[in-house]
């Protein structure tokens, strides 16, 4: 019986000190519950995971959510948060945005522009000091990562607004780091002694090292793990993982961003060699499992008794971070000139706010200099912002993805290389000779052509066209060649509003061109492509309107039309 009883004791004694896996084992548990009973209100996966933590933490239910348990978990959070920084920094891949930069950095800078300045407004006109409003309104140009990439992926989406709006993200943050880290050292250097203006040069200092920081990290990072991946006795799965994880834990001994770090770790992955831009997919597995755990820990972590503390103020920094989100996206948009499909929706897609926000926090409440009581006031208020933009943020983003036509397209289409990047507008060539090897030249910036030089390739095209003219009739002309090897089909379109010489049969200028190269292996593909493109931009009203195209976004729209579906179709 005695032993019985120090074995109840034991347990007893226990219970306020859970272990670490049983505490991530209650997480996962709750965040698949959140999301069971949340598929029932249809809500996205990221809020009933959010909603899994919340009932089971200190609001509700109280079964986790001590300091310390949060502290443990800690490094999961971060190191999720670092998965999702290499997968946006991989989509900054410059052959995925090299004709969108436009729009991309356009919507950016106007979002978190507005985001800063509508927050530092509207603080002040309610009556709050300059200090806090300043950090505040470099906090709030934030927008959360990891749940927009989660929805992406919920959504199934694929197309230019996903794309548009996870580069966006990616400089969203970039920039707010660095304008938070500026604004942090102004107040700094006012409370220290009693100056701003006299420290601009320590801010600008201190920004730079942040971003140089970071860029020399991630992409020294970046090229070591290059040469491990293309040794076969290196694990790629082994050699990703460990370079995260030295990754945040240099970031954090230099006093860095983890996030910048990462996101600088995937743009050199995604820019380097078909090998390296791989390695993006290799941690693939785990992220269900990691998402899981970093929403409902989200959910625990959420102060819904800092919301009701701050009141007012909390609802003045969420309404004005929201105006400030969704004018400076449409502004951005219209400024980038995209399509009213592409700025109405970016305008409310950007909500979600978790992670960085919080990580802003915490760094300010390392400094020594700013008053705790403006530590304290800054740090409600957030976190009031955070709880409410991680519940009504998702839908706001989840219904942009849907309205904007890119839901449950994340699949293989009969044309895959029919995307924006890959378009060419207003052509320019002396004959079609020097047309192929512009679009061949185009094509080798855009696709991963490694095992074939770019002359190679030109003179597989122009041998197909010495044995027969590829044009077709109509202004339309399909010149291809073939490559021993290959992943796919590949491809690029150019528009010649000035029409050439191509020998067609109907004697007619070519204004349409797309060149195609396929794998020997993948012939029969090749006639069911050649078929689809034919019969697409032989209908009039497609071609008519590809050909007065003023982008490649306007190219695109065309592309994506009700009218073109139907010829390049889905393959599921």
């Amino acid at each position: 019986m005695e032993a019985l009883q120090q074995i109840f004791d034991s347990i007893l004694h226990n219970s306020g000190h859970l272990s670490p896996f049983l505490v991530v084992g209650i997480l996962i548990l709750a965040g698949f519950t959140g999301d069971f009973f949340g598929k029932f209100l249809k809500l996205p996966h990221v809020t009933g995971n959010i909603l899994g933590g919340i009932i089971i933490g200190p609001t509700c239910m109280g079964l986790i959510g001590t300091h310390e348990q949060l502290d443990d978990l800690q490094p999961i959070a971060t190191f999720a948060m670092s998965l999702v920084a290499v997968s946006i920094g991989g989509h900054l891949s410059y052959r995925r945005i090299h004709n969108s930069l436009r729009r991309i950095i356009s919507i950016s800078v106007f979002e978190v522009t507005f985001s800063v300045i509508t927050v530092i407004c509207a603080g002040k006109i309610f009556g709050m000091d300059w200090p806090t409003t300043l950090l505040l309104g470099g906090i709030a140009a934030s927008t959360a990562p990891a749940t927009t990439i989660a929805l992406i992926r919920e959504s199934r989406a694929k197309g230019p607004f996903v794309k548009t709006l996870i580069s966006a993200v990616a400089l969203n943050n970039i920039l707010c780091i660095l304008i938070f880290v500026m604004m942090r050292t102004f107040v700094s250097a006012y409370f220290e002694s009693g100056e701003t203006i006299g420290k601009i040069d320590d801010a600008l200092i201190l920004s730079g090292y942040h971003l140089l920081g970071a860029v020399v990290l991630g992409l020294g990072m970046g090229w070591m793990t290059k040469f491990l991946v293309s040794k076969p006795k290196f694990h790629d799965f082994t050699t990703i993982l460990l370079a995260i994880m030295l990754l945040d834990g240099l970031a954090a001994y230099l006093t860095l961003s983890p996030l910048l770090v990462c996101l600088f770790f995937g743009v050199y992955l995604g820019n380097s060699s078909e090998v390296a831009e791989k390695q993006l997919g290799t941690l693939t597995p785990l992220e269900p499992t990691l998402y899981v755990i970093f929403f409902t820990l989200a959910g625990v972590s959420l102060h819904l008794d800092a919301l009701l503390a701050v009141g007012l103020v909390a609802m003045v920094y969420i309404g004005s971070r929201m105006l400030g989100k969704t004018l400076g996206a449409a502004i951005g948009g219209m400024v980038g000139k995209c399509s009213k499909r592409m700025w109405t929706n970016m305008s409310y897609a950007l909500y979600p706010q978790s992670g960085i926000a919080i990580g802003l926090v915490v760094l300010l409440s390392d400094d020594g200099f700013v008053p705790e009581d403006i530590k304290q006031a800054v740090g409600a208020i957030v976190l009031a912002g955070v709880t409410v933009a991680e519940i009504i943020g998702p839908f706001a983003t989840k219904a942009a993805l849907a309205r904007s036509g890119e839901a449950n397209r994340d699949r293989q289409r009969l044309v895959e290389f029919l995307a924006e990047e890959f378009i060419m507008i207003n052509l320019r060539a002396l004959d079609k000779w020097d047309a192929i090897r512009q679009m061949v030249a185009f094509l080798m910036k855009t696709h991963r052509v490694e095992h074939m030089s770019q002359d190679e390739l030109y003179q597989s095209v122009v041998a197909r066209e010495k044995e027969m003219s590829t044009a077709m009739g109509k202004g339309i002309a399909i010149p291809h060649g073939h490559i021993e090897k290959g992943p796919a089909i590949q491809g690029v379109m150019a528009i010649c509003r000035e029409g050439l010489e191509f020998d067609a049969p109907d004697d007619g200028p070519v204004k349409l061109i797309m060149l195609i190269i396929t794998p020997k292996d993948k012939k029969d593909m090749h006639l069911k492509v050649l078929s689809s493109l034919s019969s697409m931009i032989s209908d009039d009203a497609i071609r008519d309107r590809l050909i007065s195209a003023m982008s490649p976004e306007d190219a695109m729209e065309v592309i994506e039309s009700k009218e073109a579906r139907d010829y390049n179709y889905f393959l599921e």
